[in-house]
């Protein structure tokens, strides 16, 4: 049979060992709780950065047409002027 002089150095390393797994297992938890905050933040993160993008696509794209509006605009008033200068061209030139 062991002596029990034997077994208590031995109890007090498995105590010793299971305050230390406690504590591992604690440190573990919160750096798993920090990580999914940081995860949770990015995501956040990413959709915020998503709609922006988004955002800024339909602004572009509502410039861009616009942008195209005033081009035809402009074609169109840029003809009517020069049928108008030749308008008067031709009535100064007594109709010709």
């Amino acid at each position: 049979m062991t002596n029990p002089q034997n077994l208590e150095p031995r109890v007090e390393r498995l105590e010793v060992d299971m305050i230390e797994l406690k504590q591992l297992v604690s440190d573990l938890r919160s750096t798993v709780a920090t990580l999914a905050d940081i995860v949770a933040t990015h995501e956040a993160q990413h959709e915020e950065s998503r709609q922006l993008h988004e955002e800024s696509r339909q602004l572009h794209e509502e410039s861009r047409q616009r942008f195209e509006r005033f081009v035809e605009q402009a074609n169109q008033d840029r003809a009517l002027m020069l049928q108008l200068i030749q308008a008067i061209a031709q009535g100064r030139n007594g109709g010709e």
